[in-house]
């Protein structure tokens, strides 16, 4: 049987069914999804229930999608949120 996997950052990030993607990407160790606009720091998951907006990712090329909040699905593409300029 063939494992679900969905992309991030060129890498394949295999994922349980029932897993959200910031569940999935913590399983693989990271741990760094975005940047702060201002000071650029990174952030990455703290609460896992949608409250913190921590988790923001670039899923299938759609910003600001919180990772806690959408299941991983397979084939699809993530990427870190990247720092805005002011």
């Amino acid at each position: 049987m063939d494992k679900s996997f969905f992309h991030f950052e060129g890498r394949k990030i295999y994922f349980e069914q029932g897993m959200s993607i910031a569940a999935a990407l913590l399983c693989h160790g990271i741990k760094d999804f975005r940047q702060t606009q201002v000071l650029r720091e990174s952030r990455g998951p703290f609460c896992m229930m949608g409250s913190c907006f921590d988790c923001l990712l670039i899923i299938d090329g759609i910003g600001n999608q919180q990772g806690c909040m959408r299941l991983a699905e397979q084939g699809i593409m993530v990427k870190r949120e990247n720092s805005y300029p002011l």
